[in-house]
């Protein structure tokens, strides 16, 4: 059987990584700075993931959710968003690929609020949704830390807009010029 990543999470995705490659030389979030763990190959997250889950815990409901992130290398997100945070400074953030990863298994699973991932599945007895968001069972971000990620993703384009850094306008046409 055939597992696909709906388009709307691949669009997210690339929406991401636009938002990264715009900002480059940028760091758009003024507050506290953290640093980044070790970077995890997805092969590792692969064996961490086939390792820790525990077959009899997955919910039937989302029996499917961690084929299909099995299927989506996150480790780029890595490189685009080294502008936002720190190398030298701050306490140890959670991996960006990871944090993205629990959004899109939030999303394949249904749930439009960080608040309820964090405190209804993230944090459940059996810890399917964390070893599948690619974190250790009792040690996962909290709300606060999904809310922060989420700001400093999309600061990326306030920050361009503030300080005039603009996309390449499209020209209009002679015709579109009249009417």
């Amino acid at each position: 059987m055939k597992t696909c990543i709906p388009p709307c999470i691949i669009l997210f995705v690339i929406y991401i990584c636009y938002l990264s490659l715009i900002s480059k030389h940028i760091n758009p979030y003024k507050g506290e700075m953290q640093v980044l763990p070790v970077l995890r190959s997805h092969k590792e997250y692969i064996k961490s993931v086939n390792h820790n889950l525990n077959v009899d815990n997955i919910p039937k409901a989302h029996d499917d959710v961690p084929n299909k992130l099995k299927l989506l290398d996150l480790t780029p997100i890595r490189l685009l968003s080294l502008p936002i945070y720190s190398s030298k400074r701050g306490r140890p953030a959670f991996a960006p690929e990871d944090m993205m990863r629990t959004y899109i298994a939030m999303t394949l699973c249904g749930i439009t609020s960080p608040t309820d991932w964090v405190n209804d599945y993230l944090k459940d007895k059996s810890g399917f949704y964390a070893i599948i968001s690619g974190f250790v069972h009792g040690d996962v971000p909290s709300v606060g830390c999904m809310y922060n990620f989420t700001n400093r993703l999309l600061n990326i384009p306030k920050y361009c807009k503030e300080n005039h850094i603009r996309p390449k306008r499209k020209r209009l046409t002679r015709t579109q010029k009249n009417s």
